[in-house]
Formats: structure tokens, C-alpha cells, sequence
């Protein structure tokens, strides 16, 4: 049974609906601004009616087993005659994409961008990673405030090919770079995955490209021709200026190779409730018959919280997962030359997602683990059969 709370007020006094809530939706995805919270409340003269009035300016708060995971402005309250009270609310996002102006930026980075936006809004910062890249010009007129920190973070992504995303959290705003955690949740069929769908597609992908200036210059080109012999020519043009090093148009070719260069595929599930899978953050997934056992961001997730049952929908990255700048997955990052350790453990050594997190595989004893130089602790991220994870150095030794 999940253990769960819902206030709604403003100006410090709230009151405590917990006992009308029937159901509780919140949701997110990479992309958009703000998460959204759904509820509906019993809304029968049996009960203290809930005081809910959008247009009251006021707040919801809701937590599960006393942990935040939402506080957001009150956007819609609906009643009707099946005694329900249907309410909708937004995290303080919603005034990136509810606001409109002019923007001329020269010379600025996304980091920048970002806090400027906030402070003329007067949106509370919590922190914003650096994203060091500096965009030579960015003028948008009559768009929304989210507009342009999404066309920020875009250039950000096609020039250095990092990832960076805005979230809200206990009422602050954050640019955080996407990355893998040290310690992440695990969803596998014999633990939390009650269904999954996975997906192919080549609609989105291109074989070519080519970088070409505002006076129609070429600055660089690539072609996948094995790519191109399976499925067709789809080329794509991008432009850049003039003034473009050799290092950013690799880079640049490097980010479309990742991004559009392969064949799209998604990973859908349905699983037990797990409230550190949010979209921006990854999980390791475990999937057997679809041959998947790796590192995956999630790029939408839905938790619903209904009769004392906490069940999950996410939508995962299946290749374009770029924890660094190079974008590739756990599964591929092997060093060459890396540290090999022999396992000591008689009755074999488990590997897990991060240090004291889920088990992702036991290693045999007298099995060679490759060390990548990372540790956190006594914990050492070391590669066994192409998967990456955490184990205890207590039971490796030097090969």
C-alpha cells in the first residue's frame, strides 16, 4: 500500500484532501517544461468538499511516503454531476512556457540563456550546470521564455553532442546535465515489469548530410553508405556559419551520426512504481527476450497512484543514451587496455547498477572483470560480458 498526501492552498495555509484523492497522475517528458500532477477527489456532501479554485492562485502539493514529488500552480478544477472533482496542476515551468518576448542573445551560453530567462520572470534558480558552449547568436521574437532556452540547449546538443534538461523541484529550477548515475534503479521481468513493447523505426533516420552556410558554402559532408544500401537515400541539410572550426563540424557530424544516423528504436513498460524514474534521469534495464540488459534514459514517465497502488508507464531511450559527450551506452564504452581483475569470491561476485543497488548479474569465480579507472568508494565500475556496473574491490584482485 502506498502511503500518500495531497494539500491544496496558497499563502501557507493548506488544506489536507488526502482522504477525497481517489487517483493521482504525475507525469513528465524530456522536451517539455513543466511535469503535471492529475487527481480526481470524491466531491460529495458526505464529505468536506475540497476548496480547489484555479482561479484563486493556488497551490498543490503531493507526497508519497512523506517524500515531495510535486508542488505546482493550480491550472484546472472541474466538477460534475458524478460527485468527482477533477483538478490539474502544473509545476512552476508552466511560466517558461506561458510567457512571451523578444530575445536577442550574442555570444552567450545556454547556461546563461537559461538564468537570464529566470530572473526576468522571477523564477527561483536552485543551481545550473555549466554548459560552457558559447552560441555566436540567438534572436527570437514575439516566443515563449521556454522557446528559447529549448533552442538553446538544441544548439548546446548539436555542437558538443551533451544533453542538458530543466526540471523543477520543491519549487526550484534546475539545468542539469544528463548523465548516468552512480546509483539507479533497476527494472527487469523478475522484479518490476509487468509489460514492455519494443519498437523500430526508420522514419526519422538519414543517411546523409550536409553542412552548408547562409552563402551556400559547403562546409562538410558524411554519408553512412551501408546504411544507405539497406534502406534507401534520406539526406538532411544543416546550417552553420561561416565561421565554423574543423573541430565543431566534426562534432557536429559526430551528433548526427548519433542522433540520426541509426535506426530508431524505443522501449515501453509498465512496471511496480519506482519514484526515482523521471524523465531525464536512466534506469538499468533488464529484458531477456528482447536480448536488453543496460543503461537507458527515460524520456516519459507516468505515475499512477490509485487504491493504495503506486504502477508506472515509461517510455526509455534505446541508443541514444549520452550519459557523456560521446552519446553512447554503457554497453559500448570498453577501453582498451583497461585494468583486468580476477574475481576471489568463491561463490562469485554480483555485479549491480551502482554501489549497494540492484543486482545485474553474478561473476563467476576466477572471472576477469575490466576496471575503468571509476570508483565510488570501495566500489569499482568494471565491465563483465559487454555489461557495465559496480562491484566490491574486496573481491577483485590484480590479473
Amino acid at each position: 500500500m502506498n502511503e500518500i498526501k495531497v494539500k491544496i492552498g496558497k499563502n501557507g495555509t493548506y488544506t489536507n484532501v488526502t482522504k477525497l484523492v481517489k487517483k493521482v497522475t504525475v507525469a513528465g517528458r524530456r522536451g517539455d517544461a513543466p511535469r503535471t500532477l492529475t487527481a480526481i477527489l470524491s466531491d460529495s456532501e458526505q464529505y468536506t468538499r475540497a476548496t480547489a479554485n484555479s482561479g484563486e492562485g493556488q497551490n498543490v502539493f503531493f507526497y508519497s511516503k512523506k517524500k515531495e514529488l510535486f508542488r505546482g500552480i493550480l491550472m484546472t478544477d472541474n466538477r460534475s454531476n458524478k460527485r468527482t472533482l477533477s483538478i490539474k496542476a502544473y509545476d512552476n515551468c508552466i511560466y517558461l512556457c506561458n510567457n512571451k518576448g523578444n530575445f536577442s542573445f550574442k555570444n552567450k551560453t545556454a547556461t546563461y540563456i537559461f538564468q537570464y530567462c529566470l530572473k526576468q520572470l522571477g523564477l527561483p534558480l536552485g543551481a545550473a550546470a555549466n554548459t560552457v558552449y558559447v552560441i555566436g547568436e540567438l534572436i527570437k521574437k514575439n516566443t515563449t521564455y521556454w522557446d528559447v532556452i529549448e533552442d538553446a540547449l538544441s544548439q548546446t546538443y548539436y555542437a558538443t553532442g551533451i544533453r542538458y534538461y530543466v526540471s523543477s523541484e520543491k519549487g526550484k529550477i534546475y539545468l542539469r546535465k544528463r548523465r548516468e548515475q552512480t546509483s539507479m534503479p533497476l527494472l527487469s521481468l523478475d522484479t518490476n515489469i509487468k509489460t514492455y513493447e519494443m519498437s523500430r523505426s526508420i522514419y526519422n533516420t538519414r543517411t546523409r548530410l550536409t553542412l552548408i552556410t547562409s552563402k551556400g558554402n559547403s562546409k562538410g559532408s558524411t554519408i553512412d553508405s551501408a546504411l544507405e544500401k539497406k534502406i534507401g537515400r534520406f539526406s538532411d541539410i544543416e546550417s552553420v556559419d561561416e565561421d565554423i572550426t574543423q573541430t565543431e563540424i566534426n562534432q557536429r557530424i559526430k551528433t548526427f551520426k548519433m542522433e540520426k544516423g541509426i535506426i530508431d528504436k524505443d522501449l515501453k513498460v509498465s512496471a511496480t512504481g519506482d519514484t526515482r524514474c523521471v524523465s531525464g534521469k536512466c534506469a538499468y534495464v533488464k529484458i531477456s527476450p528482447l536480448g536488453v540488459e543496460r543503461i537507458m534514459f527515460i524520456e516519459e514517465d507516468t505515475h499512477t497512484f490509485e487504491n493504495g497502488h503506486h504502477t508506472m508507464d515509461l517510455k526509455l531511450s534505446y541508443d541514444k543514451t549520452s550519459g557523456t559527450s560521446s552519446g553512447g551506452s554503457s554497453s559500448s564504452k570498453s577501453k582498451s587496455g583497461g585494468n583486468k581483475y580476477k574475481v576471489t569470491a568463491n561463490s562469485g561476485l554480483n555485479l549491480r547498477s551502482g554501489p549497494n543497488a540492484g543486482v545485474i548479474a553474478t561473476i563467476p569465480h576466477g572471472e576477469t572483470v575490466t576496471w575503468d579507472g571509476k570508483s565510488e568508494g570501495s566500489w569499482y565500475h568494471v565491465q563483465y560480458n559487454g555489461t557495465w556496473g559496480y562491484a566490491s574491490s574486496s573481491w577483485l584482485e590484480k590479473a
